[in-house]
């Protein structure tokens, strides 16, 4: 019996032995890190500083850099030789890889505009001056609006004149021939444009020449990044004389960035209102014995400060109190709008006495002093 709970007793030792053995081998594998994937790089020409449009490539500015071979961009070139001492199409920025389609042929000095259209498009040049041409403000990549006006020809079936948009958020090209504007160019305020060549598509370039042929181009110049497209139905010149008289808005004419200035509601410019009418008014005291009574009337956001003196010109009975009458020119805006100055008079109740107290009604007697009244 004993040798049997031995046995036992080794065997579930040993069982448990093996299991804590095999646990910690688990719990180290997955403790274990995994490997980083190893990412497969390759050496592609980049800039190594701005590189200006229309320069040639020189040595200094570009660099080898080590980049993830999936992250290469199309058209990216991997030797220096095959870079340096050709022309740029566009300006290349600092750390950005230097591609095939940036860089003219290799010994081409200039190959003129041709670069520089996008597949697909067309340049058009028009005829311009100081007013068709926005008053020579327009430089190379600013967008324009084509507006052309008809004159009235009715052998071409034009029956009478007519003025309408025809294109909208179109790309300047060049003006006169400049398309690529040098350091000191770009500092111009204005060219004097003779003519403007516009970047369009084929259709575009149908419409623009015959527009050209037929009428009067103007280009309307847009603002920086205003590039929705407007819908108009154009213009009949005699529809001018029915039109109601249009006029800009000042909340909506403000640059971008640039908060509008908040409305001040109706409250506020009624505060605004008192304040400016709250100025101190001279008294006159001419034949008033120095007695002044000051009022302010309200008539709706009106304010007007009216000053009564005493009326001492006359002699009146003691039963009427003292008479008041207007003094400030301020009373006159209001007296305007009444048959007489007799409306500016206290209530009808009570009239004030010279100590600023109110009398007893005009209808009432007054008693006499030292009377048991």
């Amino acid at each position: 019996m004993r040798t049997k709970s031995i046995f036992f007793l080794t065997l579930a030792l040993g069982c448990g032995l093996v299991a804590a053995v095999g646990v910690q081998q688990v719990l180290a594998t997955r403790d274990r890190a995994a490997p980083a994937p190893v990412v497969e790089m390759k050496a592609i020409v980049v800039a190594a500083e701005d590189i200006p449009m229309g320069d040639p490539v020189k040595i200094t500015q570009i660099k080898l850099e080590d980049w993830p071979k999936s992250k290469i961009p199309e058209g990216a070139l991997f030797k220096v030789e095959d870079v340096e001492g050709r022309r740029t199409r566009t300006k290349i920025y600092k750390g950005s890889p230097i591609l095939e389609a940036q860089l003219l042929e290799k010994g081409a000095v200039d190959a003129g505009a041709a670069p520089w259209i996008p597949k697909g498009y067309r340049v058009v040049s028009v005829k311009v001056d100081p007013v068709s041409g926005s008053a020579s403000m327009l430089r190379p990549s600013d967008r324009v609006d084509v507006v052309v006006h008809f004159p009235a020809m009715p052998s071409r079936g034009i029956p009478k004149d007519y003025t309408r948009t025809i294109l909208q958020n179109v790309k300047v090209f060049a003006v006169d021939d400049k398309y690529a504007l040098t350091g000191e160019e770009k500092n111009q305020k204005s060219m004097q444009a003779k003519t403007v060549s516009l970047l369009v598509t084929p259709e575009q370039a149908e419409i623009l020449t015959a527009a050209t042929e037929l009428g009067q181009i103007r280009l309307v110049m847009r603002g920086l990044g205003d590039n929705d497209a407007v819908e108009t139905k154009g213009i009949d010149p005699m529809e001018l004389l029915g039109l109601p008289t249009q006029e800009g808005d000042p909340e909506k004419e403000i640059l971008p960035g640039i908060e509008p200035p908040r409305k001040e509601d109706a409250f506020a410019q009624f505060l605004s209102t008192q304040a400016h009418s709250a100025s101190a008014t001279a008294v006159s005291t001419k034949n008033s014995g120095g007695q002044t009574w000051a009022m302010r009337i309200l008539l709706g956001s009106q304010v007007n400060d009216v000053v009564l003196e005493a009326d001492t010109d006359h002699v009146w009975p003691n039963s009427m109190g003292t008479i008041w009458r207007a003094a400030t020119s301020a009373a006159s805006s209001f007296a305007d709008g009444h048959s007489s100055l007799t409306d500016l008079s206290p209530p009808p109740e009570s009239s004030p006495s010279q100590d600023g107290d109110w009398l007893p009604p005009m209808d009432t007697p007054v008693p006499e002093r030292g009377s048991d009244q």
